[in-house]
C-alpha cells in the first residue's frame, strides 16, 4: 500500500465516476493505454481485482468499493487542504459538487448564479437526476450537497431546510369541472402523477393514505415538462411543485382551490455527517439558508 498515490486514486475514482475507462481517458485527458496501466498497477497493489465486467460494463467489486471510498475520502482531503491553504492566501477557489432531484433544477439555477458570481474561482458541478439517482449517489459519496423535497431517512445525514416547496393541483385552461373542492370530488378525473419515488409522488401518496383517498386509473409520467404539456392537451389534471409552473410558461394551465393545497414542505440540503465538506460547499449552504 506504500506505492499507493494520488494519481492512482484519482484515475480510479475517475472509472468509477465516468464508467468506464474510454470515458475517464477522455476526462483526465489520458490516452486510455494510459488509463488501463494505472488501473493494472493499483489493481496490483492492492492485490484484489477491482472490477468486474458483467454484460461489457464495469462493476465494482469488494475491494473496488473499498479502495473507491478511499479514494472519495483522501481526493476529498486533499482538496479542502488546497481550499484551507488557498483561503489563508486570500484566494478563494474550489470545487463545489451538486446533486439536485429533478424539480430541484427549477429551484437552484437562481440561487446558484448569484453565489458563482460572487465566488468566480470556485469550480461547480452541478447533477440533476430522479430522487433513486441522487439517493445512490449520495450513498457512494459522489458530491458535497444533494438537494431532496423528501430526504431519505437516515441518522447519518444532516438535513438543512432552506425554502418552501409547494404542491398544487392543476387543470387544463378550459377544465370547467368542480373547484373550491376537496381532492376526492376530482378523484373521478384522470390524474396525471409521478413516478413511484418521486418526492412529489411521496408527498401526495402519504397525503392521499392519510386521507384515504385513491385515484382512479391514474396516468404515471417521469418528468414534469411532460405533466405540464399532457394537462395542457387535456389529458387529465395534476399535482406538481408551484417551481415548475413558475419557471415554465403557464398558458394552458391554471391552479384549482382544493382544500389543504398547497400541499407544503421545504426543499432541504443534505450533507453526510461524517464527512467534513469544502469550503465551497459551506459558503454554498449558507447561500441556501439567506434565500427569502
Amino acid at each position: 500500500m506504500q506505492s499507493l498515490t494520488f494519481r492512482l486514486l484519482e484515475v480510479f475514482q475517475s472509472i468509477v465516476d465516468n464508467g468506464s475507462i474510454t470515458a475517464a481517458s477522455t476526462a483526465l485527458s489520458l490516452s486510455q493505454p494510459t488509463v488501463s496501466l494505472q488501473l493494472k498497477k493499483l489493481s496490483s497493489v492492492v492485490g484484489m481485482p477491482l472490477f468486474v465486467q458483467t454484460y461489457g460494463q464495469l462493476t465494482l467489486t469488494e475491494a473496488g468499493e473499498a479502495v473507491y471510498q478511499c479514494a472519495q475520502e483522501v481526493l476529498g482531503s486533499q482538496s479542502r487542504l488546497e481550499s484551507q491553504i488557498q483561503a489563508l492566501q486570500g484566494v478563494e477557489v474550489g470545487i463545489l459538487k451538486l446533486a439536485v432531484v429533478t424539480t430541484a433544477k427549477y429551484v437552484i439555477p437562481p440561487i446558484l448564479s448569484p453565489f458563482c458570481k460572487h465566488h468566480p474561482n470556485i469550480d461547480v458541478r452541478f447533477t440533476v437526476g430522479n430522487r433513486a439517482t441522487i439517493i445512490d449517489r449520495l450513498q457512494h459519496n459522489c458530491d458535497d450537497i444533494y438537494i431532496f423535497s423528501q430526504p431519505p431517512k437516515d441518522e447519518t445525514l444532516q438535513c438543512t431546510p432552506f425554502m418552501q416547496n409547494r404542491l398544487v393541483v392543476i387543470a387544463p385552461q378550459d377544465y370547467d369541472g368542480p373547484d373550491n373542492c376537496n381532492l376526492q370530488t376530482l378523484c373521478k378525473y384522470k390524474f396525471l402523477l409521478r413516478e413511484f419515488g418521486s418526492g412529489t409522488r411521496r408527498a401526495v401518496q402519504e397525503y392521499c393514505d392519510d386521507k384515504g383517498i385513491t385515484f382512479n386509473n391514474p396516468m404515471i409520467i417521469e418528468s414534469n415538462e411532460a405533466i405540464r404539456l399532457a394537462v395542457t392537451s387535456g389529458l387529465g389534471l395534476a399535482i406538481l411543485s408551484e417551481h415548475t409552473l413558475a419557471q415554465t410558461p403557464k398558458d394552458g394551465v391554471k391552479i384549482l382551490n382544493v382544500t389543504d393545497f398547497p400541499l407544503v414542505n421545504h426543499w432541504q440540503a443534505v450533507t453526510v455527517k461524517h464527512r467534513q465538506i469544502s469550503l465551497a460547499a459551506q459558503a454554498f449552504r449558507r447561500a441556501l439558508l439567506n434565500v427569502e
